[in-house]
């Protein structure tokens, strides 16, 4: 295989327009990635979702489909919006759990989910957010997060990786090892949470602990500094964090993924080669490159392409072993295998009949209503 195949085999692609266009099919071509991320910028209707998602797959060998993802969290955070199901942000879920201790609209919720993305082929969701809201002065978590306290964030987290994944949809846990308690959004800098370390285990690490047992299919790293567990490096580029911590201790062997390298949490603070050669050597399985700034939201950028070609540099020149992407990419397809369901090739025709279902609106109804009730 090579070096270019073996590096793009590591990344998650952003990219720009609406559906597959001879740029893209060549990036494919040359690249071989692991898969894409879907932004609004690629978004418009359903029919139009499932026919890109339908043109991406035929890209690649049927029985290896690409990873296509996105951010559906619901609230604030969620690509897909009407006529698909929009579903209140985590705290109202967390809210409702904490009232009435039943899980089954959270369930429910969780299931609409999956299936209005795997309805239009969607397979890999960046949910559920295992960070605790500890720090009312966060300025990117909030009501991203299920609530103040590791043990309502755990349950309610398990909840919704198990429907997702009973879907076939992959979920993701984010953001290792903790989010919560920033006051920086490490989209425009790089956060520092200076707990000690008892406390990262009483409050941060608990949701990860029980994600991990739980057989989450990945989990996506922080761009962030927590000096008691690594002076020096954010726990996306971090082999004490990810190796020692998330692999070695709390024993996780799904997908790491990093969180989008063109955050200012990272990119601009160290040069693509060093990015990419920290990043693989702390444990990353896969790098979101993302392809449109900080948000997802603007014209094409270079910075994943230049840390692809970084790597592919490096993998080429032996700086970063082959056995060790080769270990990515089988970690890769044994948690596709484990999780995805078969990936038949999608009617566009078919879809609407799927998506805002009176069924899934009743669902979002019932949780309006519960998120309002005294």
């Amino acid at each position: 295989m090579p070096a270019s195949h073996l590096a793009g085999g590591l990344f998650i692609l952003g990219f720009d327009g609406l559906a597959v266009d001879a740029a893209l099919a060549e990036t494919v071509r040359r690249w071989r990635p692991a898969g894409f991320i879907l932004f609004r910028r690629n978004i418009a209707a359903p029919e139009q979702v499932a026919r890109l998602c339908r043109d991406l797959r035929r890209l690649y060998p049927a029985d290896d489909p690409p990873l296509i993802s996105v951010d559906q969290e619901g609230g604030r955070v969620a690509r897909l919006r009407a006529p698909f199901t929009e579903l209140p942000a985590a705290r109202v879920l967390g809210r409702l759990y904490a009232r009435s201790g039943s899980l089954a609209l959270v369930q429910q919720a969780a299931a609409v989910t999956a299936a209005e993305l795997t309805a239009v082929g969607i397979n890999f969701n960046f949910a559920p957010v295992l960070d605790v809201d500890s720090n009312p002065d966060n300025p990117i978590i909030g009501d991203r997060a299920y609530g103040g306290t590791p043990e309502l964030v755990s349950a309610v987290a398990r909840a919704v990786v198990a429907a997702y994944q009973a879907q076939g949809l992959m979920a993701c846990g984010k953001h290792f090892p903790g989010h919560g308690d920033t006051d920086v959004d490490s989209h425009v800098g790089l956060p520092v949470v200076n707990r000690d370390r008892e406390s990262l285990e009483d409050i941060e690490l608990p949701p990860f602990r029980d994600a991990a047992g739980a057989g989450v299919a990945a989990m996506m790293t922080a761009h962030v500094l927590y000096p008691a567990l690594d002076p020096d490096w954010p726990a996306t580029l971090s082999r004490s964090i990810l190796t020692g911590l998330l692999r070695e201790e709390m024993g996780f062997d799904g997908l790491i993924v990093t969180d989008n390298m063109e955050m200012r949490g990272v990119w601009g603070r160290w040069p693509p080669a060093e990015l990419a050669r920290r990043a693989v050597g702390a444990g990353c399985d896969l790098f979101i490159g993302g392809g449109g700034g900080l948000d997802g939201r603007h014209p094409q950028t270079d910075i994943q392409f230049a840390l692809m070609e970084a790597l592919a540099a490096q993998i080429a020149a032996g700086e970063v072993p082959r056995v060790r992407v080769e270990a990515s990419l089988a970690r890769i397809r044994r948690i596709k295998a484990s999780v995805l369901r078969a990936q038949p090739d999608i009617d566009p025709n078919q879809v609407a009949g799927r998506i805002g279902t009176p069924e899934h609106q009743a669902v979002a109804a019932a949780l309006r209503a519960a998120a309002t009730a005294a």
